[in-house]
């Protein structure tokens, strides 16, 4: 008996399959640098394991609701309206396992067969997964040269069956932030074409070159309805193995996601939510140390690997999206995921193919590991580039 097509059509993630080939040069003893890691090296904060290690000492390990704990919900309804001047409560925002896990409670209430989800590329990898196993179908819609969105190009790729457009800013794997004016204009295609805004914004808080992030649902009362936000404790606090994603939406969407979530996974980590709930509380300083440092690794690796390739210099997140084609050619591989294969045998370091964003001919430089790591993998890289 075969298993579902739905499964068969969702294609397996470059990232984890990268992960298997490093593990087994480890266990051949090699030294691999791994730039392909999205996440931040830095410890989670201290006043968070604190908060986290006192709800266990405390037995709050009990089911809790599945929207999430009243206090934490209104501790991030408080965060989003200070900080963008929204007028959310906590009956706007749902709890989830991590980003991957509320895209998947979004597109599963909102498509049905056949529905058009249109995603800018580059993009992440989960993406048009999690559209394809809600029945929908993703359309992908280039963007600039610059990785700013194209405008023209997102209202020309609007069918009757369109009913998402998804945004991700800061964007994972280009680093581009969206401008004001460009979100605008989403928010004005969504009006035009009745359509919901899928934002994804786990990289909110790491903007560097002055540059400031843009939550499209706060431009107007209009984008907030429209509007479903995606946000994560994982990359802005550190805290990658909490698995401590929210959405903020307009309460009727809650509502129906929370059902479906009644059903699929009940609440989230109780104990974890406190250590959420205390990552709210930290001193902006310390946020502003982690941006300081991934900034000044920006610009450290930007500089480095330059050397190799032509880069955008990013806006937010902790990527370098190089474009690789003379490299490609030069070595005589096919494509970036020979390359990248040939740069992990070769040079011991691990990067991820642009193909696996859906764009060929670039890769995927994570630079959250420490400046000497990043040092040493520009070195080695060109010794065999």
């Amino acid at each position: 008996m075969e298993n579902s097509n739905r499964v068969k059509s969702i294609e397996p993630s470059k990232s984890i399959s990268l992960s298997a080939k490093i593990a087994e040069l480890k266990k051949q003893g090699e030294d691999i640098i791994g730039l392909n890691v999205g996440e931040p090296d830095f410890a989670t904060p201290a006043p968070i394991i604190e908060a986290t290690i006192k709800a266990l000492k405390e037995n709050k390990t009990r089911y809790s609701l599945v929207q999430g704990l009243d206090q934490l919900r209104d501790g991030i309804a408080y965060y989003l309206n200070k900080k963008y001047n929204l007028n959310a409560n906590k009956d706007h925002i749902l709890l989830g396992n991590g980003s991957k896990h509320i895209l998947y409670l979004i597109f599963q209430t909102l498509l049905n067969d056949g529905d058009e989800v249109i995603i800018p590329s580059p993009y992440w990898v989960t993406f048009p997964e999690s559209v394809k196993l809600a029945g929908g179908v993703p359309k992908f819609v280039e963007t600039l040269d610059n990785f700013q969105l194209d405008l023209n190009a997102i209202e020309s790729a609007i069918t009757d069956k369109t009913k998402v457009i998804l945004i991700n800013t800061p964007n994972n794997p280009t680093g581009a932030v969206y401008n004001e004016e460009s979100l605008n204009k989403v928010v004005e295609l969504a009006v035009k074409y009745d359509l919901k805004i899928v934002s994804d914004e786990a990289y909110e808080i790491l903007t560097y070159n002055k540059v400031k992030h843009v939550n499209i649902s706060s431009l107007s009362e209009e984008a907030f309805n429209r509007t479903l936000t995606v946000q994560s404790f994982s990359k802005s606090f550190c805290m990658t193995g909490f698995r401590i994603g929210y959405l903020c939406a307009e309460k009727s969407f809650i509502d129906d996601v929370n059902k479906l979530q009644g059903h699929l996974s009940g609440n989230n980590c109780t104990f974890a939510q406190y250590g959420a709930l205390e990552a709210l509380r930290l001193d902006a300083g310390l946020i502003r140390i982690l941006t300081k440092e991934l900034e000044s690794r920006m610009k450290l690796a930007h500089q480095l690997f330059s050397e190799f390739f032509p880069i955008e210099k990013p806006d937010g997140a902790f990527y370098l999206f190089p474009n690789v084609t003379e490299t490609i050619k030069k070595l005589g591989l096919k494509n970036s995921e020979e390359l990248s294969l040939y740069i992990l045998e070769k040079a011991k370091v691990a990067i991820l193919p642009g193909i696996a964003f859906g764009k060929e001919n670039h890769l995927r430089i994570s630079f959250a590991q420490s400046r000497e790591e990043i040092i040493e993998a520009h070195k080695r890289m060109k010794e065999v580039l």
